[in-house]
């Protein structure tokens, strides 16, 4: 899966959506495009659940095919949160941080999706297992140990890593420490 990183997306005005990773060449993003559709949907299960359901209800009539219908949930999301090329500060940055714009929409103020789909919230509640990766983080574990002490791959620990550094506003491990340390055993 590809790391969401250093990641500038746009709508077009016929309504398609554009990426530019950081050093590549500009894309139209297609039903072809899996790996970053399904990091993104595995942000959005992660840290936009409420989202996310709004999405695969909006979508369910494409579920039969179901590179369509995850194709449909993710630039519906992009469309309504990141509209706009802007060069200087990208849409995903390089830590994995969604940085929502305000995107030019006729039903701003009147969608029912405003808030959900349209500058979601983020979901900052830790699942049980954000925890236990957590609190290996917070005693100073490495990825390689905590995978193997988990039973998970050391992908799966950096994943959840991510997930709670953008759950909890945090930039690194370091900070991660920190707060573990602080805010959670005291």
């Amino acid at each position: 899966m590809v790391s969401l990183a250093n990641i500038e997306f746009y709508n077009t005005p016929d309504g398609s959506v554009m990426y530019k990773e950081n050093g590549q060449p500009v894309k139209l993003l297609a039903d072809d495009d899996r790996s970053i559709i399904e990091a993104m949907l595995d942000v959005l299960r992660n840290r936009y659940p409420i989202a996310f359901s709004r999405l695969a209800e909006l979508y369910s009539r494409y579920e039969r095919n179901r590179i369509h219908f995850e194709f449909m949930m993710v630039h519906r999301f992009i469309r309504c949160n990141f509209g706009e090329y802007d060069q200087f500060k990208y849409d995903i940055d390089r830590g994995g941080t969604f940085c929502f714009e305000e995107v030019r929409c006729p039903l701003r103020g009147e969608c029912q999706h405003e808030g959900v789909i349209c500058k979601p919230e983020l979901d900052t509640k830790l699942t049980e297992r954000e925890m236990e990766v957590f609190a290996l983080i917070g005693e100073s574990m490495e990825t390689m140990a905590i995978a193997e002490e988990l039973h998970i791959s050391p992908a799966t620990v950096n994943r959840h890593r991510e997930n709670i550094k953008a759950k909890l506003g945090l930039k690194n491990v370091k900070e991660m420490i920190h707060y573990y340390l602080t805010q959670v055993k005291r």
